[in-house]
């Protein structure tokens, strides 16, 4: 299932990307997960981890990536329950589901997004 698939490939990551990272404004926080880059390297700006986490830059980061491409894949075959999602994210509050854009999405200085698990023991935001 999509959910299986999303809780076993992410494994402990909170933030991932292919080419950078990049975080703006005073200090981005990020909590309980690790960090990577794969098969870029680049990450800048000024961040902190809460709870647990640290930036991973082994070879294990680039088969994470290339597992990432294949749930990415898996994940966003149109599904009944997505929905579309504003460009601008900043100030949002997401629930469990799918989300989806036409296009990159931003996150506005000095805002912020948060994912609402609804106390659920293990949500999935897709």
């Amino acid at each position: 299932t999509v959910a299986s698939l999303a809780h076993s490939v992410c494994g402990p990551y909170a933030v991932h990307a292919r080419a950078a990272i990049t975080f703006a404004g005073p200090q981005s926080t990020i909590h309980g997960g690790d960090m990577g880059v794969s098969p870029g390297t680049a990450i800048t700006g000024n961040f902190a981890f809460a709870g647990g986490g640290h930036v991973v830059s082994t070879p294990d980061s680039a088969a994470f990536a290339a597992s990432v491409l294949v749930a990415h894949t898996a994940a966003m075959v149109p599904r009944a329950d997505g929905q579309a999602m504003a460009i601008e994210m900043g100030g949002v509050t997401f629930t469990p589901g799918t989300y989806r854009s036409g296009s990159a999405i931003n996150f506005a200085f000095g805002t912020v997004v948060t994912l609402d698990g609804l106390n659920e023991p293990n949500p999935v935001f897709l």
